[in-house]
């Protein structure tokens, strides 16, 4: 991959800034806004709904980086269910890196399973901290939509007010109402409803890439929980390594406890033959 390259992490936001800033130019942004509701497209509406654009692009560019990587575990899987030798331990994916733990803790007579176990568990906190950013960027789009709408509606009060004369003519009123308040308020809420569309397309997306990677780190660990449960009892001596040794030690001390019991049985034995002996007893008389 390229240092530049469309997965480097200033990619998405330098895309999102400048596409959305073309929208902006192009007119795209102030059709949106009529699209939705809105009467007029205020300055102030326009700029918030080009950042949400910049954002959601931001954030789908961001999501789309983990698709490659998605379509490279799925073949690696298919390979390692096919053949688990054929997967080369040096690969930088989810059964390589099972394929190489469970070696070495098969060498190490270590318990194969536990040792599974712990790496799937740090494959989820893994992914879950690559995303981080991603949910924090689809949170942010509603309430950059809020905040749009605040600006909006804070123009719109700006507007009004400055449109009232000093005597209260109810005719200046609802003039300034039909020119000022109605559009900017139906622009206001335009705001926050793209925002709160582009959030919803931007959680899908999430969800949809979470989901593939979970199932990928699943597919990993079925791979080599059947591999373990159909390995052959020679092949899978090495991983009983600890086990062996253990029962050795205790073969040992057993044997050992066994010649010492040995021992105090021929010590019993003699001395019970020097006990059933007869005995002879002399009499000394005191001069």
């Amino acid at each position: 991959m390229s240092r530049y390259g469309w997965r480097h992490s200033a990619f998405a936001p330098v895309v999102g800034l400048v596409v959305s800033a073309l929208l902006m130019a192009a007119g795209v942004v102030e059709s949106l806004l009529i699209a939705v509701g809105a009467a007029t497209a205020p300055a102030a509406a326009e700029l918030v709904v080009t950042l949400i654009i910049a954002v959601f692009l931001t954030t789908v560019l961001r999501i789309v980086r983990a698709v490659p990587d998605i379509r490279r575990e799925s073949a690696a899987t298919e390979r390692a269910v096919a053949n688990v030798q054929a997967v080369r331990p040096n690969e930088d994916t989810l059964v390589a890196r099972r394929l190489k733990l469970f070696k070495e803790a098969a060498e190490a007579g270590n318990d194969c399973e536990a040792v599974l176990s712990a790496r799937s568990a740090l494959d989820e906190n893994e992914m879950a901290n690559r995303h981080h950013l991603d949910h924090a960027l689809i949170w942010a789009l509603p309430v950059f939509g809020f905040i749009g709408t605040a600006l909006t509606m804070g123009a719109m009060v700006s507007s009004f007010s400055n449109a009232l004369d000093s005597k209260g003519d109810p005719s200046v009123l609802m003039a300034a109402l039909k020119q000022h308040v109605l559009p900017e308020l139906a622009s206001a809420f335009g705001v926050t409803l793209i925002a709160l569309f582009l959030s919803v397309l931007a959680f899908g997306a999430m969800a949809l890439v979470e989901r593939a990677e979970r199932t990928a780190v699943v597919a990993a660990d079925e791979v080599f929980l059947t591999y373990i449960a159909r390995l052959p009892a020679k092949q899978a001596a090495p991983a009983m390594n600890g086990l062996t040794q253990e029962l050795a030690l205790s073969r040992g001390r057993t044997e050992e406890l066994v010649k010492n019991l040995d021992a105090l049985r021929t010590a019993v034995e003699r001395l019970s033959a020097v006990e059933s002996r007869p005995q002879r007893y002399t009499l000394v008389r005191d001069q």
